[in-house]
């Protein structure tokens, strides 16, 4: 528990861990925009579920 308490080995392959889940979901996200932007959707309508439903 001592490198839990520190920083040690173990936080740290938790926090690599955590940049490659991180890194992976941006250029998810990336691709996902990047292909409805060239099929000229409305950027604001991008990431929301029903652009139609008021908020």
């Amino acid at each position: 528990m001592a490198g839990l308490a520190r920083g040690g080995a173990p936080a740290r392959h938790r926090l690599q861990a955590l940049a490659a889940d991180v890194k992976g979901t941006a250029g998810a996200v990336w691709a996902n925009t990047l292909s409805r932007l060239q099929r000229v959707e409305p950027w604001y309508e991008i990431g929301v579920d029903d652009p139609d439903r008021r908020r």
